[in-house]
């Protein structure tokens, strides 16, 4: 008899904490407002998830024998029961006070169909939602009467290409909510900026506000940002126009449309992306091959590029002497010289990167 009253009293426990955990936090049901049918659906597939969850459970612990004996299977069993509405609504991301609180309101209602109704042959949404709490209808079927929604006159729900407004609710008036790409009465005409092909309704080129098929040869006009040259649309170098954007910022040209994006810091206006396409600067810097430097590093660079000019000419004067004297061992020299100066010039550019680099 102890095991008896140890069973009961852990059940009684489980109901408490059951009653507590599906008390809904009423804040957030203020944001979010679901209509009964959807609150319905949702609490059914928590059921139907715990459902398949405890499939495999058994009694634990007292002696087996007396469970067996004195209670019903654990597949139909009261402690089942409890387990399930533990763990209902528990395992949702979304909307998981909106199914405690219908969890609450339908207890009674849901312990009916677990122990009189078979579940292998009574689904439990069709029981709950549509037959009991009439919160929903059947598919295909809207308003309070749960009347069909209108065919067209191949016997087609919206043409194939939509749904009823209140479909499978006890809301909603009927017409059809076509899908995108469709429109009228039954969605059975394409929408604007869609065609038909093959019995289904295509986009048109994103070049096109109206088209009579694929591609951009086929739009009756071209949306803004394109024009029509020899019957087809093209795209519009909106860049091609100095004016669109501010003076420390460039143009980037986009199929339709077009970009302003702002220079580089070290420049004042430019002509691209980076430091190395500035078109102007500020009067404390000098523009130098697109790049806006001080004066003391201009003064360096103009340095630099005499010193290896001077050299090079020198090199090119003995150049000159020696073939005078020796053409075979000028021809040497040259070759010599090339490569000193491929190699100098190298590692004159780099240098002179990094010191335009370290300037900014």
């Amino acid at each position: 008899m102890i095991p008896k009253i140890l069973l009961l009293y852990l059940f009684f426990l489980c109901k408490l904490s059951i009653s507590k955990r599906i008390s809904p936090d009423l804040s957030s049901l203020r944001t979010g407002k679901l209509e009964d049918c959807q609150r319905c659906k949702i609490l059914t597939d928590s059921f139907k998830h715990w459902l398949s969850g405890t499939s495999r459970g058994k009694h634990e612990g007292g002696d087996a024998a007396w469970e067996e004996a004195k209670l019903k299977s654990y597949s139909r069993s009261e402690m089942r029961l409890v387990e399930i509405q533990e763990g209902l609504c528990s395992e949702l991301k979304k909307y998981q006070d909106h199914c405690y609180t219908l969890a609450e309101e339908v207890e009674q209602v849901l312990e009916k169909w677990w122990f009189y109704e078979d579940p292998e042959t009574v689904d439990l949404y069709t029981w709950l939602c549509i037959d009991n709490l009439q919160y929903c209808c059947p598919p295909n079927h809207f308003s309070e009467s749960c009347i069909p929604c209108p065919l067209d006159k191949n016997n087609k729900l919206c043409g194939g290409h939509g749904k009823c407004d209140g479909d499978g609710t006890r809301k909603g008036n009927g017409t059809c909510i076509c899908h995108t790409g469709y429109t009228g009465n039954y969605c059975e005409e394409c929408s604007k900026n869609f065609y038909l092909s093959n019995s289904i309704c295509m986009p048109c080129h994103k070049a096109c506000d109206g088209c009579s098929g694929e591609g951009v040869n086929s739009c009756n006009k071209c949306k803004n940002g394109w024009i029509m040259q020899s019957k087809s649309c093209i795209d519009i170098d909106e860049c091609s126009s100095s004016s669109l954007c501010k003076e420390n910022q460039y143009c980037v040209n986009r199929e339709g449309s077009y970009k302003c994006k702002n220079c580089d810091p070290s420049c004042k206006s430019c002509k691209g992306d980076g430091s190395a396409n500035c078109t102007l600067c500020d009067d404390m810097y000098t523009l130098w091959s697109g790049k806006c430097v001080g004066k003391e590093q201009k003064y360096e660079i103009v340095f630099n590029v005499a010193k290896r000019l001077t050299l090079y000419i020198g090199l090119l004067i003995i150049s000159v002497f020696i073939f005078r004297n020796n053409k075979y061992f000028a021809a040497f020299t040259i070759v010599i010289i090339a490569i000193y100066i491929f190699t100098l010039e190298n590692s004159s550019t780099v240098n002179l990167l990094e010191l335009i680099l370290n300037m900014n």
